[in-house]
C-alpha cells in the first residue's frame, strides 16, 4: 500500500515537473519521441481519447533515429502563452526547427503548461497506382488506387511511405510532420517489380505452351494461327521458336496495369498443292502479339490474355 502510493506519488511529481516550464514540458516531449516512448509522448502532448479516434488511432512515432534535440528560444506569446522554437533530428541529415504554442494553466500551487493544440500534425499518404502504402511500417489502405488517406504524426516525427506490395516498386518518399514539405501529399510513384516481371512471363510462357499443343491451323483463344490454301497431309505442330519478350506498362485507369509483348512461333506442315498434287514439307513463322491485363488483388495477381482481334 505504501509503496503504491509512494509511486503514485513520484508519478505525480514528475508530470507536475514536466509541465512546470515550457521549455522543460517540449524537451521531456521531443525526449520521449526520440526514445520511441510513444505512451509518454502522448500523455506530455495532452491527448484524449476524443483525438485518438478523430485520427482513426495513435500517431506515427519517429522513422528516424534523432541524435539533436535542443531548445533554440522561448518566446512570449499573446495572452501570457509561450512559444518554444526547438531543433529535432538526425545530425548532418534533417534536422528541423520548429515552433509549438504552449499554455499557462493554474496547477494548484504551481502554474501549469500545455500544448495549445497538440503537437501532432495529419499528412496525406498514397500511391500512384496501387491503393496500399506503408508509413512508418504502419499499412495504410485507400479507398481507390491513387487516392491518399490521412495519417497522424507527432510533430516533428519524420514519416517515411513505401509502397506496401511485393509485385510494385517505388522509391519511399519521406518528410517530418510540422515542417512545411508535409503540407503536400506524400505519393509513392510505383513501377512493376522484378517479382511481377517474373510471374508475368511464367504465365504468357504456360499460355503460349497450350496454344502449340493445339494440332490446328487456328488454335483456338490464341493469338496466331495461319491460312493454307492447300491440303493438309498431316496436322500441323506448332512450337516457340523464340520465347516472349513482355513487358507490363500503366493502363488507362488509375490502378490498372496492361501487359504487351510478342513471340514468334513456327508451324511445321506437310500439305499437298491442289495445283499440281505435289507433297512438300513446309515450315512457316507467325508471330504472336501478345495483349492483357495485370489485376494486383488482395489474393495475389490475376493475369489475363485478351482473345485475339477479329479482323474485319
Amino acid at each position: 500500500m505504501l509503496a503504491c502510493l509512494a509511486a503514485a506519488i513520484v508519478a505525480i511529481a514528475a508530470a507536475v515537473a514536466h509541465a512546470t516550464s515550457p521549455e522543460r514540458l517540449v524537451r521531456h516531449y521531443l525526449t520521449a519521441l526520440a526514445d520511441d516512448d510513444l505512451t509518454t509522448a502522448a500523455a506530455l502532448a495532452g491527448l484524449d481519447k476524443a483525438d485518438l479516434e478523430r485520427w482513426g488511432g495513435a500517431p506515427l512515432g519517429d522513422a528516424s533515429t534523432p541524435d539533436v534535440v535542443e531548445i533554440v528560444a522561448v518566446v512570449d506569446a499573446d495572452a501570457g502563452g509561450r512559444t518554444v522554437i526547438a531543433r529535432y533530428g538526425e545530425r548532418g541529415d534533417d534536422v528541423a526547427e520548429v515552433a509549438f504554442a504552449l499554455e499557462r494553466t493554474p496547477l494548484g500551487p504551481f502554474t501549469q503548461w500545455r500544448f495549445a493544440e497538440p503537437p501532432v500534425q495529419r499528412i496525406l499518404v498514397g500511391a500512384d497506382r496501387h491503393d496500399r502504402v506503408r508509413a512508418n511500417g504502419r499499412t495504410v489502405t485507400t479507398e481507390l488506387a491513387g487516392d491518399v488517406e490521412g495519417v497522424a504524426a507527432f510533430v516533428p516525427a519524420r514519416v517515411e511511405v513505401a509502397i506496401a506490395s511485393p509485385y510494385l516498386d517505388g522509391e519511399a518518399v519521406r518528410t517530418r510532420a510540422g515542417t512545411a514539405s508535409a503540407a503536400r501529399p506524400l505519393v509513392v510513384a510505383t513501377t512493376p517489380s522484378p517479382r511481377l516481371k517474373r510471374l508475368v512471363d511464367r504465365e504468357v510462357a504456360a499460355f503460349l505452351d497450350d496454344c502449340v499443343a493445339q494440332r490446328v491451323l487456328q488454335p483456338a483463344g490464341c493469338p496466331f494461327g495461319l491460312a493454307v490454301p492447300d491440303r493438309l497431309v498431316e496436322a500441323p505442330q506448332w512450337r516457340v521458336a523464340v520465347p516472349a519478350v513482355t513487358s507490363v506498362v500503366p493502363g488507362a485507369r488509375t490502378g490498372q496495369w496492361r501487359l504487351e509483348g510478342g513471340a514468334t512461333v513456327r508451324v511445321q506442315l506437310t500439305v499437298q498443292r491442289l495445283i499440281d498434287g505435289v507433297v512438300e514439307e513446309r515450315d512457316e513463322a507467325v508471330v504472336a502479339v501478345i495483349r492483357g491485363s495485370v489485376v494486383l488483388g488482395d489474393d495475389g495477381v490475376a493475369v489475363t490474355i485478351d482473345p485475339p482481334e477479329q479482323e474485319g
